[in-house]
């Protein structure tokens, strides 16, 4: 089953949806699913619906301002990676206090920037997540921001990314973090998949996360591009229940 989930942050509305397995039995690991750049949560809808189906409860939402069809408040003129992590570590809080959460197994899975956001969260907040997955994240956003940008005063109030609008917010916080340091300081393990014909995010950028990462597997979909299809879809669940169930902690 699933149903409306809402949390807040900061006076911000975040929509969302959680499943349950149907059994409803006492409480359950709980896999808080984040979205691409400029996407809904439809797009974890599919892995929400394998995961429920092996038996663990998944939260999917709409990042504050993360896309033009977004549910929850805010603008994508007022997103960046910092407020998208900051919905996160809200989401993470409010979750590990619900009745349903085994607060021992909280696990966060992130697309593209979702994924990116995920990293920074676990960074922030590592004794709160047991493990990470991460689906072709778009660790490359830093340094497309400084090719757009090459100095931070060149930032411009707003603009597009994608076709969509982006606010100054968005480079600005780009260019203040290093997401090495959060990669360095979340020790759990985590899981990469990335297709091998990604032209967005080429997967050398997973491959560099792996060594940055305390505990991190880079996992390679062939053939497959930046998102997953069909066949794509169900092989990367695949691999995502294996390592929950692996991760899971007693």
């Amino acid at each position: 089953m699933h149903k409306t989930y809402e949390v807040e942050r900061d006076g911000y509305k975040i929509s969302g949806e959680l499943y349950l397995p149907e059994d409803q039995k006492g409480r359950y690991p709980v896999i808080i699913m984040s979205h691409g750049f400029g996407a809904s949560r439809e797009g974890c809808r599919p892995y929400a619906e394998i995961m429920v189906e092996a038996g663990f409860a998944c939260y999917i939402f709409d990042f504050c301002g993360g896309g033009l069809s977004s549910k929850s408040d805010g603008k994508m003129t007022e997103m960046s990676v910092l407020t998208e992590s900051a919905d996160i570590e809200a989401i993470v809080k409010d979750i590990r206090k619900a009745p349903f959460a085994d607060r021992k197994n909280i696990f966060l899975m992130g697309e593209s920037q979702g994924g990116v956001a995920s990293t920074i969260a676990a960074g922030d907040t590592p004794g709160d997540v047991r493990a990470m997955i991460l689906l072709y994240p778009a660790y490359i956003l830093f340094d497309d921001a400084k090719r757009k940008y090459p100095d931070k005063s060149m930032i411009e109030d707003t603009t597009t990314v994608f076709g969509l609008p982006v606010g100054r917010k968005f480079y600005e916080d780009a260019f203040s973090l290093n997401i090495d340091d959060y990669m360095v300081r979340y020790s759990g393990n985590v899981l990469i998949i990335h297709g091998n014909i990604d032209e967005i995010v080429p997967i050398s950028y997973s491959i560099a996360a792996k060594k940055k990462f305390p505990a991190a597997k880079v996992v390679q979909i062939d053939e497959a591009g930046h998102g997953f299809y069909g066949k794509e879809v169900v092989e990367a669940g695949r691999k995502m229940v294996s390592f929950i169930e692996n991760n899971l902690s007693d």
